[in-house]
């Protein structure tokens, strides 16, 4: 039997019911959560369908855009390239956003092709660099990369796992999306409605790609096929692939799975200080409390006391944030501090650990009120309601 190594980072990848669910353990504590469907029909980021259009709204500025036989998705119109929405009409759309509550999963026309080192886009023809690297040499080194590619009929951005790839990674990653986007465009223009022209890669696939997550000790799962995908994966060269077979005692049960995802549902955290978080999501945004609770009992300087509280928080709300998967607008309260450094110190702390998240996520200031004002994108489901 595999033990559970406290000083090990890993990714355990578990099936339960009709979902995958891919737990990050940093030690014993949870540090992220992925769950995404494990049914086929189950519609993925990125995935490509040939759409039919149902109805257009005007007052909204949106279509309904049926992907699959009863699973309708919105196409708001600025999202329909040269193309005119009207009912009946047929043509290719991509998931760019997951569904949420009751809202539908949200599509465009502007398809794009995604892998570790460059975007392929079929609207915008333009061949780019990202912004997020700034060192001169390299982007010259690419500039130049991208000039053999000047009368590609598709757009190119090198995203900025690029800095440190070889140019032939590079080169075999371009070739291969202009590629695919070349085959779905030409496919798309013969197939009929309901059509899976591309089937994007799992969202765990994605994360174990994403540049700025820290590598992994350990990729371990008790799915036979998650483990074959895995071990065919180049981002996971460098890391161990486990495949864990016992029916007696299943990986769900060795590394607490059930029991963290549970606990991670509740909206009061305590805090190894003695302090708490109370997390309360709400329609419009959530709300993060930071309570001194047991934390001052017995000590005489307060402000101290505050100060260490809030900088401990401020570690377990970011851990929170990104376990839960709250995005859209978020506020924590944390312990009125006398002092602007230590302020200016918790806000630091804060955004040092949003470095972390492979999710967008900015820490836009503390108000007169104390209240630390977060944003983060919407990228998948809370886990709340994932689950």
């Amino acid at each position: 039997m595999i033990g559970m190594d406290e000083r090990k980072r890993q990714m355990a990848v578990i099936r339960q019911g009709d979902q995958y669910i891919c737990a990050v353990l940093d030690g014993n504590a949870l540090d992220d959560v992925i769950v995404e469907g494990a049914d086929e029909r189950a519609l993925r980021i990125g995935d490509i369908y040939v759409g039919r259009v149902d109805h257009v709204v005007k007052n909204i500025q949106a279509a309904f855009v049926e992907v699959q036989r009863q699973i309708m998705c919105y196409l708001p119109l600025r999202e329909c390239g040269s193309e005119k929405a009207v009912a009946g009409q047929e043509f290719a759309v991509q998931v760019k956003k997951a569904a949420v509550k009751a809202k539908q999963a949200v599509v465009t026309q502007n398809l794009e092709f995604s892998g570790t080192y460059a975007v392929v886009t079929v609207l915008n023809r333009a061949k780019t660099i990202s912004t997020k690297i700034k060192e001169e040499s390299v982007r010259r080194r690419l500039l130049q990369l991208l000039a053999a590619y000047e009368d590609a009929p598709f757009g190119i951005i090198l995203r900025t796992g690029c800095q440190k790839a070889g140019e032939e990674q590079i080169r075999a990653e371009c070739e291969r999306l202009l590629y695919e986007a070349e085959m779905v465009v030409n496919r798309s223009k013969s197939r009929t409605r309901f059509t899976t022209l591309y089937r994007a890669d799992m969202e765990l696939i994605k994360y174990v790609r994403d540049g700025k997550r820290e590598a992994f000790d350990r990729i371990i799962t008790d799915e036979r096929e998650i483990y074959e995908m895995l071990k065919k994966e180049p981002a996971c060269s460098g890391e161990e692939i486990v495949f864990y077979d016992d029916d007696q005692y299943p990986l769900d049960k060795l590394l607490g799975i059930h029991a963290k995802l549970e606990k991670a549902k509740k909206k009061h955290v305590w805090l190894k200080s003695g302090g708490s978080l109370v997390i309360e999501p709400t329609e419009a945004l959530t709300v993060i409390d930071v309570n001194t609770q047991k934390a001052i009992e017995g000590k005489r300087n307060r402000e101290t006391t505050f100060f260490r509280v809030n900088v401990e928080a401020a570690r377990e709300a970011a851990r929170q944030i990104r376990v839960r998967n709250l995005s859209g607008i978020i506020l924590i309260d944390f312990i009125d501090m006398k002092e602007r450094a230590h302020e200016e110190a918790v806000l630091q702390e804060l955004r040092k650990e949003f470095e972390k998240d492979p999710v967008r996520t900015t820490v836009v200031d503390m108000t007169k009120l104390g209240l630390v004002e977060i944003t983060r994108m919407k990228v998948r489901k809370p886990l709340h309601e994932s689950l």
